[in-house]
């Protein structure tokens, strides 16, 4: 070994800390890290690992709309001729003693109106209800499409933490509406109702001052 070729070796760094043994040492120790951070799904396996949802919308909604929707619209509706000038008195009070909401949107009632049928919105029918001293007007929801979420938030027992999401959540109070088409909507013929007196059961979300829109679970006539 000749003296130029010693000197060399001896000023040499160690292997370990030449640079292109410790960028290679580097990008092992990454690519390793992101194979152990990393869980990996067969075919088929996709949903389990992004989470179930609680619950179903539909199969939920069908399965308590019947035995829990109704029975509690009906243990706490408060007639709308007492309760709307509460509420307009005094909406933040009259909201976390009579209705229910989901985080900071409107409150939503529990309503029984009896009033008289008449002309009213694309899709819905007025109802002139006798004795209430208030300027807003009212109306019923008569489909093809319910809107809102008066029912789902009415009840009071159905959360927000029940669905996986914001989606599924609005889901819930769709299905529900869809059940008052199935239940109530289908089963009333609203223009021979014009001009009769009808009762009605269901739930508003107080976010127009100057008209109420009710959904129904129930409608009885004069007759009933």
């Amino acid at each position: 070994m000749t003296t130029e070729l010693r000197r060399r070796e001896e000023t040499s760094p160690p292997v370990w800390r030449r640079p292109s043994v410790r960028r290679t040492a580097f990008w092992v120790v990454l690519v390793g890290a992101m194979f152990i951070g990393t869980t990996f799904v067969r075919p088929g396996e996709e949903a389990a690992t992004a989470g179930e949802a609680v619950l179903d919308p539909a199969t939920y909604a069908t399965e308590i709309y019947e035995p829990d929707v109704v029975p509690t619209i009906e243990e706490n509706a408060t007639d709308l001729t007492e309760l709307l000038p509460r509420i307009e008195a005094d909406p933040e009070g009259t909201g976390e003693e009579l209705g229910h909401r989901n985080g900071s949107s409107p409150y939503s009632y529990a309503v029984e109106a009896t009033g008289t049928v008449v002309e009213g919105p694309f899709g819905q029918v007025g109802l002139e209800v006798e004795g209430l001293e208030s300027d807003a007007t009212v109306g019923v929801q008569t489909g093809p499409a319910v809107i809102g979420t008066a029912l789902r938030d009415a009840v009071g027992f159905i959360t927000f933490d029940q669905a996986r999401n914001q989606i599924e959540f609005a889901n819930i109070a769709t299905e529900l509406n869809n059940q008052v088409k199935a239940a109530v909507l289908t089963q009333t013929d609203f223009d021979s109702l014009l001009g009769e007196e009808i009762t009605v059961l269901g739930a508003f979300t107080y976010d127009d001052p100057a008209h109420l829109t009710i959904t129904p679970v129930e409608i009885r006539t004069g007759d009933e």
